[in-house]
């Protein structure tokens, strides 16, 4: 088991638990979350459930109403268009800046990440190829060297990771969300700072945006 996994409160396990059941789709926007019955299901106490869902009101991934309980966050349109465009402004931005710090051992960290993720291909893994998408963004963007966008960015990494929670549907296949990364990966080796933000734009924006008009 890792450090960062030994050093994490019990009560922080449990909200990355339900992040990912989120996440998966086990649990649903607007859904109702009960501390007795999420206490019975992780064998923990309430108070530690108590404390997972505070960990994701701050994060806005659930929503606490007055005499009225939890519930998982329902994402209106507003949400999803402050998001991805906050995203957009800050990938474009940071991965601009990030050029001039890009050596080959970031290449290679980064064409690593498309192995990985044309490892999971073939297994439609959905869940996975978000999680990699992340993985690669951040990556990037923490290259920057603007310790302030990089803390906004840190931030806002859960929303944008349930932002993607439904863009399997708007993707022929997982090879073209795959080929979308490579093409991003092709930009940055340009060293081409109008390619490379056009490149971010149109990642970001063209299946988000008709995620937007299906809501």
């Amino acid at each position: 088991m890792s450090e960062s996994i030994v050093q994490e409160s019990l009560g922080e396990q449990i909200a990355d638990q339900l992040r990912r059941k989120i996440w998966n789709r086990e649990l649903q926007f607007g859904e109702r979350l009960l501390e007795s019955e999420l206490s019975n299901n992780f064998d923990v106490s309430r108070s530690t459930i108590r404390e997972a869902l505070k960990i994701l009101e701050y994060e806005e991934m659930v929503i606490s109403k007055a005499r009225k309980g939890t519930y998982v966050s329902p994402f209106s349109e507003k949400d999803w268009k402050e998001i991805i465009e906050l995203r957009t402004l800050i990938e474009a931005h940071a991965f601009v800046q990030a050029l001039p710090q890009l050596n080959e051992g970031h290449f290679e960290k980064l064409y690593a990440i498309l192995e990985q993720m044309k490892e999971q291909l073939n297994n439609s893994n959905w869940s996975k190829l978000f999680d990699l998408d992340m993985n690669f963004h951040s990556y990037v963007v923490n290259l920057s060297g603007n310790s302030r966008i990089i803390k906004i960015y840190d931030s806002i990494q859960v929303q944008i990771r349930t932002v993607l929670l439904h863009l399997d549907e708007y993707y022929s296949s997982p090879q073209v969300f795959y080929q979308e990364h490579k093409d991003l990966l092709e930009a940055l080796q340009t060293n081409d700072k109008d390619i490379v933000r056009r490149g971010v734009k149109n990642h970001i924006e063209y299946v988000e945006e008709q995620l937007i008009a299906e809501h």
